[in-house]
């Protein structure tokens, strides 16, 4: 962990976990060291902010969305936390490629596949997008799968959080085939990770 975030996670992270109500499951799944891609649903704000807190050797970088890093005390948090801008309103190429080589220098990123948060409504009626896939196509790593429940899939204040850290995806199960259509590899590898999220 870079040492500006294991302060803020010293700090932080007990406050966090007592003052959201997040329960833990699975801990020993956490990696703590070299390059892995985290993918979790995504069901509220606090995502981000929980699975961290969560993970007790394990520093997940995270994009966050480019109009939040206008604002300059919050900016500075941002970074010290591990997260990056995006422009979620087109592809973004260079946040793709600042995922792919933070995965590269041996690091964590997290990344919802959804795309958005899904409040409100089941995993089973949500769909993944490619994105992970695709980043997964450039880097090779494995996936740690985490699954965040919430009763309804709607939190509000003093409603429990669970966090599910799930056994990791080795990369052999993730490659590309070169001999098979790339598309339908990329949707291969997005529906694994689906499967194993939803099985948490």
């Amino acid at each position: 962990m870079r040492k500006g975030y294991k302060v803020a996670h010293t700090i932080l992270a007990g406050l966090i976990k007592f003052l959201f109500r997040v329960k833990v499951k699975g801990i020993e799944n956490d990696p703590g060291e070299g390059g892995i891609l985290l993918c979790s649903n995504h069901v509220t704000l606090l995502d981000p902010v929980c699975i961290s807190a969560s993970l007790k050797k394990t520093e997940a970088f995270y994009m966050a969305k480019k109009e939040l890093f206008k604002i300059p005390i919050l900016s500075s948090l941002l970074r010290t936390l591990g997260a990056y801008p995006v422009n979620r309103g087109a592809g973004d190429l260079g946040a793709i490629h600042k995922t792919v080589d933070i995965l590269k220098d041996g690091h964590c990123v997290g990344i919802f596949p959804q795309g958005t948060r899904c409040r409100g409504k089941a995993l089973e009626d949500t769909k993944f997008k490619s994105g992970a896939a695709l980043v997964l196509s450039k880097t090779h790593v494995p996936v740690l799968p985490v699954r965040v429940k919430v009763k309804n899939n709607k939190w509000c204040p003093f409603r429990k959080i669970v966090i599910v850290i799930g056994k990791r995806i080795e990369e052999d199960e993730l490659k590309i085939d070169p001999e098979k259509n790339k598309s339908e590899e990329m949707a291969r590898i997005t529906s694994i990770i689906f499967e194993r999220i939803k099985e948490l």
